[in-house]
C-alpha cells in the first residue's frame, strides 16, 4: 500500500454546466499530464449540468447541491439581506460538506465553470483546514474585467481602441471576485475579429491553461507533503 506521501493529490472539481473543462481535467489526470493526482469528486449546483454525465462515464462520484433547491434561499426571493444570509448559510454548509469527507478530503479544488461567487463563509473554514488550493479559470487578464461577461466587456474596449489585447488566467480564489493571485496567464492579441470569433478563440485555450495550472498547483501540494 502506498504511503500518504506517495498517494495521489486529491482533486475536487466544481462545475455548473457543460463541463468541458472538467472533461479536460479528467483526460489530463488519465494520461499523466496532471501527474500523481486523482479526481475524487464532482459537485454541481445545477441539476441538469452535463458535467454529471461526464462524471458518471469516468466513474467519479458526484453530488448536486443548490442554493434554492436545498432551501437556503426561497425561489423568487427579492430581499437582498435575505439573499445574502442565505448565500452565507449555503457557503458554510458546502464547506462543511467538503470537510466532512475525512478520507477523501480534497487537497486541490478546481472551479471549472462554477457559477457562484463564494463568501468567506466558504473560503475561511477551508483555509483553516489547510485547503488553500482553490483555483478558478477566468476569461480576462489580472485586474481587468473581473466578474461576469468579461469577454463581452473586453470586446467593447477592443472595438473602441482603448486596449489591443485581452486574455485569460487561472487564479487562486479569494473573496474579491477574480482578484486572487494569478497562477498562469495567457494574453491574446485582438485580430479584429467579431465577438463570437473572439469567444471561440479564448475558449479554445481554456482547457490547456486549466490543465497546466492544476498540474502546477498539484505538484506544489505534493512537494509540500514531502517537506
Amino acid at each position: 500500500m502506498a504511503s500518504p506521501r506517495e498517494s495521489p493529490c486529491r482533486i475536487l472539481v466544481m462545475a455548473s454546466g457543460y463541463g468541458s473543462n472538467f472533461q479536460a481535467l479528467i483526460d489530463a489526470v488519465a494520461d499523466g499530464r496532471i501527474p500523481n493526482s486523482r479526481i475524487v469528486r464532482l459537485i454541481v449546483n445545477r441539476r441538469n449540468a452535463y458535467a454529471i454525465q461526464r462524471a458518471e462515464k469516468a466513474g467519479i462520484p458526484w453530488e448536486y447541491f443548490n442554493l434554492i433547491g436545498h432551501g437556503f434561499v426561497s425561489k423568487g426571493e427579492e430581499d437582498e439581506e435575505q439573499i445574502a444570509r442565505g448565500r452565507e448559510k449555503y457557503d458554510a454548509a458546502l464547506a462543511d460538506k467538503i470537510l466532512s469527507e475525512s478520507e477523501q478530503r480534497p487537497e486541490l479544488i478546481v472551479l471549472a465553470g462554477w457559477m457562484h461567487v463564494f463568501s468567506g463563509a466558504f473560503l475561511e473554514p477551508l483555509e483553516r483546514a489547510g485547503i488553500a488550493g482553490i483555483i478558478n479559470l477566468h476569461p480576462g487578464l489580472p485586474g481587468e474585467f473581473d466578474g461576469a461577461n468579461a469577454i463581452e466587456r473586453a470586446y467593447d474596449e477592443l472595438k473602441a481602441g482603448r486596449i489591443t489585447r485581452t486574455g485569460l488566467m487561472v487564479h487562486y480564489v479569494v473573496q474579491e471576485v477574480d482578484r486572487g493571485e494569478p497562477i498562469m496567464v495567457q494574453e491574446i492579441e485582438w485580430k479584429g475579429e467579431g465577438l463570437e470569433e473572439l469567444k471561440e478563440r479564448i475558449h479554445s485555450l481554456e482547457h490547456e491553461l486549466i490543465v497546466r495550472s492544476a498540474a502546477k498547483v498539484a505538484g506544489e501540494i505534493l512537494s509540500r507533503r514531502r517537506g
